[in-house]
C-alpha cells in the first residue's frame, strides 16, 4: 500500500495498492517529478502527479534499496547478492523509464543490499552482509560499468541497516547504522572516524536535517537521538523537540525534506511530522532550581553566567566543536570565604533582618495585581525547607576587570573572579562535558569568537572560578546594578546598586570600597529619607555613556534620571518620567536611537525623548514585562513578557520575532552578538537561547 498525504492539513488525498508485496522504498526524481517504488514483489513502479501508474517494470528478484545517480543519469537498484545500475529513460524510448538492455550487475555483496547512496559519480552500499563498499561509475557508448575502489567487509559486527549521507559545506560525512545496535561514522574515502555505541536496539532510521545541522537516529525509542555531525557530539539533552514527549509511540523511520524544513517519521501505525521553527529554541540548558539572573562574556571564551534562587552561580561553557553543548561548573555560596567590605561590616546588628527573604514585589499588597496570580500558579517554585538559602537577583560581567558581579537577596554583592589557584568547582550530577580534556586533544582551528591563544589565558579562565569579596551595603535585596567603565573617562571602574531599601551605592571595583551612599542634602541629616533615592523600591538601574547620566526605575511607577558622579552632590536630578501605571521593572538606554526604554507590570514598552520626560510612543506588549534588552546589532528591542520574548522593529515597532518555549517567567535576557544569539533565563529552571532576529533592509516591510 502507498499513501499520499497533504502535509499542511495532515489529510489523506490519494492511496494505491499496485504492488502484491512490501514496499521496501519510495524515490523522487526531482527533475521529472516521477516517484519510484520498490518491492520484494520484484516490481519497479513509476508514478506520475495523482497516484497515476506511468510505468510498472518486473526485475524478477525483490528489490531492497534504490538511488538515482544524477551524474551518471543512472539507477541503481539493490538487491539479494548483487547491485544493478540501469540507465534512466524518461521518454521511454526503450519501452521503459530505464534501459532494461544496457544494465550492468556486480556480485560483491553475498546478502541483501540494504542500502544505497549516489555521490557524485561514486555509488555507496551497505547491506546485511556488513559489507560496505564504495563504487566508480563510467560509461562507454554500449554499457555502464562499476569498479569498487573501497571495500570494508566488516564495517559493522551485524548486518547494516542505514546509511545516510550528510553533505555540508566543510566537509562530507556518511553515517551507517547496524543491527549491533551502534552508528559508524565514515569519511568520503570509507575510512572510519567515530563509532557511537550509546543505543539499546538495532538503528531503524536515521536522517540529517539540513535546517539545523544535525542528525535524528532512532533505536526503538520514543525520541531520536540528535547527533551534531560536525563534533559527533549527542546533543539531545541540549535541544528542546522532544522534551516532555517520553509516552510517544516509538518511531521507526525517518526522512527529512530539505526544500520544506520538514522531518516525517513513522510508528507502527503513525506518521509523524516536525517541521522547522525560525523562531524556536536553539539550545536549551538544564538547571535545578528557577533561575534569577544571566550575564556574559566573550572576551576570552564565551562563557554564560547564571544566578538562582538557591545561591548557587554555574558558569556555562560554549563548546567550540559544536555550537548545541555547553559544558557547566557550579559555585557554591555557601562555600565561600570572602573577604567582607562596606557599610554593614561595621553594623553587624542590622543582619538580624535578613534573615527573612524579602516578599516578592508579586506578593506586596501595593503592587499590580497582574503578576499575584503568576507566583500563585507557579508549581515550580521550591518547597521551603529549614536550611535559609539565599538567592541571587541581579548579575552583570566587568570585562575591564574579568569580575562577576552577583547581587542577593541578603542585600550582598558577590564578586566572582577567574583563578587558577582555585581547586575547583562544585560539579553537580550530570556534568555535559570533560570541556578541558575536549581542549586539550582537539586543536582549535577556527576562532570565531577572536579567542586569545595565549595558553596561560585559556587556562586561566577553565580553571577556576572564586567569590574573593563581598560588598555589603545594602540593608535589604539588590535589583539593579550598572557599571561605569574606565572608557567613560574615570579613572576606576564603578559599580551602581540599588534594591529594597531604597539606597543607590557607588562602589570602586578595582578597591572594592565603598565611595558613596546616594543622599539628599536638602534634608536634614535626621530625616529619614535622607538616604532613600525614591519613594519605592528600585527595580532596575542603567547608565548612559553619552549623557553621563545613570536612570533607575522604582515600584511607584516613576523612572528617575541623574547625572553621574561619586558624590551625592553630583548626582543631581535631571527628570522624572511618569506614565506607567504599575511598577517600573526595566530601564534600558538604547545607544543606536539615543532613547531611553522602559518595561513595566502594566505591560507596555515606552520610550521616551532624549531631551526631557515626553513619552514618545507606547508599545503594548500584551503581558507583563519582566526585562528588557536592546540587540546590539540592529537596535531591535528583545522584552520577556511573561513566558516568551517578543522582538520589536525599532523604527517601526512591529512585533517582528516571537520567541516561545519558556513555561513560567522570564527573569532575564542578553543578546551575544558573538553567536548572533539571544539567551534567555526562566523560572522554569532552563537556560533558552535563540536565533537573533535578524533585519532585513526594508523595515517598512515587517508585519506587525
Amino acid at each position: 500500500m502507498i499513501k499520499w498525504w497533504d502535509l499542511d492539513s495532515g489529510r489523506l488525498s490519494q492511496s494505491a495498492a499496485e504492488h502484491s508485496g512490501m514496499v521496501t522504498s519510495l524515490l523522487y526524481w526531482t527533475e521529472t517529478k516521477l516517484v519510484f517504488s520498490s518491492s520484494n514483489d520484484g516490481t519497479l513502479i513509476v508514478w506520475t502527479s495523482g497516484a497515476v501508474v506511468l510505468d510498472k517494470i518486473r526485475l524478477g528478484s525483490p528489490i531492497f534499496s534504490i538511488a538515482i545517480n544524477l551524474r551518471r543519469h543512472l539507477l541503481v537498484c539493490g538487491f539479494k547478492n548483487h547491485l544493478c545500475v540501469y540507465p534512466l529513460d524518461e521518454h521511454k524510448a526503450s519501452g521503459h523509464v530505464i534501459n532494461l538492455k544496457k544494465s550492468f550487475s556486480d556480485y560483491q555483496h553475498t546478502d541483501i543490499v540494504s542500502c544505497v547512496v549516489s555521490l557524485d559519480s561514486q555509488i555507496y552500499t551497505v547491506g546485511y552482509d556488513r559489507k560496505l563498499l564504495i563504487f566508480d561509475t563510467y560509461q562507454t557508448p554500449d554499457k555502464t560499468c562499476l569498479k569498487v575502489v573501497h571495500s570494508n567487509s566488516r564495517a559493522h559486527d551485524a548486518g547494516i541497516t542505514h546509511l545516510l549521507l550528510v553533505r555540508e559545506r566543510e566537509s562530507t560525512r556518511f553515517l551507517t547504522g547496524s543491527f549491533d545496535q551502534t552508528v559508524g561514522v565514515w569519511s568520503q574515502d570509507g575510512q572510519l572516524i567515530q563509532r557511537l555505541q550509546q543505543f539499546t536496539g538495532e538503528i531503524t532510521g536515521m536522517s540529517y536535517v539540513p535546517s539545523v545541522k544535525t542528525v535524528w537516529i532512532t533505536s526503538g525509542n520514543s525520541q531520536p537521538l540528535v547527533l551534531d555531525p560536525r563534533s559527533g557530539d549527542v546533543i539531545s539533552n541540549f535541544v528542546d523537540t522532544f522534551q516532555g514527549h517520553e509516552n510517544t509511540p516509538c518511531i521507526k523511520h525517518l526522512i527529512s525534506l530539505p526544500e520544506t524544513s520538514h522531518v516525517i517519521g513513522s510508528t507502527r501505525n503513525q506518521v509523524i511530522v516536525w517541521k522547522y521553527h525560525n523562531a524556536g529554541c536553539v539550545t536549551i540548558l538544564q538547571a535545578k532550581h528557577p533561575i534569577e539572573c544571566l550575564s556574559y562574556t566573550a572576551k576570552k571564551l564565551l562563557f554564560l553566567f547564571t544566578g538562582d534562587s538557591r545561591g548557587l552561580v554555574k558558569k556555562w561553557k560554549r563548546n567550540d566543536l559544536s555550537p548545541f553543548t555547553y559544558s557547566k561548573e557550579s559555585y557554591n555560596m555557601e562555600d565561600t570565604r570572602p573577604e567582607r567590605r562596606g557599610l554593614r561590616c561595621l553594623l553587624q546588628k542590622q543582619r538580624v533582618e535578613q534573615n527573612k527573604r524579602p516578599q516578592s514585589r508579586m506578593q506586596r499588597p501595593g503592587t499590580a495585581g497582574i503578576l499575584r496570580k503568576g507566583i500563585m500558579l507557579n508549581n515550580q517554585r521550591p518547597a521551603t525547607s529549614q536550611k535559609k538559602l539565599c538567592g541571587y537577583t541581579k548579575s552583570l560581567f566587568a570585562d575591564e576587570i574579568d569580575t562577576l558581579v552577583m547581587a542577593t537577596e541578603s542585600g550582598d554583592i558577590y564578586l566572582w573572579e577567574f583563578d587558577d589557584s582555585v581547586s575547583g568547582p562544585f560539579h553537580e550530577e550530570h556534568f555535559s562535558l570533560d570541556d578541558e580534556q575536549q581542549l586539550m586533544k582537539i586543536p582549535v582551528t577556527e576562532n570565531p569568537l577572536n579567542t586569545e591563544k595565549n595558553g596561560g589565558l585559556i587556562d586561566k579562565h577553565l580553571a577556576g572560578f572564586v567569590c574573593k569579596k563581598i560588598l555589603a551595603g545594602h540593608f535589604k535585596a539588590v535589583t539593579a546594578l550598572a557599571l561605569v567603565g574606565k572608557d567613560n573617562g574615570f579613572s576606576t571602574v564603578y559599580l551602581l546598586s540599588g534594591g529594597w531599601d531604597r539606597r543607590l551605592c557607588i562602589w570602586d571595583l578595582v578597591t572594592f570600597t565603598l565611595i558613596e551612599t546616594f543622599n539628599r542634602p536638602e534634608l536634614d541629616h535626621w530625616h529619614e529619607q535622607r538616604d532613600t533615592a525614591c519613594d519605592g523600591v528600585i527595580m532596575d538601574i542603567c547608565y548612559c555613556p553619552k549623557r553621563r547620566e545613570f536612570a533607575y526605575s522604582s515600584s511607584d511607577g516613576n523612572i528617575y534620571i541623574r547625572r553621574f558622579g561619586p558624590q551625592s552632590s553630583e548626582m543631581t536630578l535631571v527628570n522624572i518620567l511618569r506614565g506607567h501605571e504599575a511598577e517600573v521593572t526595566s530601564v534600558a538606554w538604547h545607544n543606536l536611537k539615543d532613547k531611553w526604554l522602559t518595561g513595566s507590570e502594566d505591560g507596555t514598552i515606552r520610550i521616551w525623548s532624549e531631551e526631557g520626560a515626553l513619552c514618545e510612543r507606547i508599545l503594548h506588549a500584551k503581558g507583563v514585562v519582566m526585562c528588557i534588552c536592546i540587540d546590539q546589532i540592529n537596535g531591535c528591542i528583545a522584552a520577556g513578557v511573561h513566558d516568551s520574548i517578543r522582538v520589536y522593529d525599532p523604527d517601526t515597532l512591529h512585533l517582528v520575532q516571537c520567541n516561545e518555549g519558556h513555561n513560567d517567567l522570564i527573569r532575564g535576557i542578553v543578546h551575544i552578538p558573538e553567536i548572533k544569539q539571544y539567551a534567555s533565563v526562566s523560572w522554569d529552571r532552563t537556560v533558552r537561547l535563540w536565533k537573533a532576529y535578524q533585519r532585513t533592509n526594508n523595515p517598512s516591510s515587517s508585519k506587525a
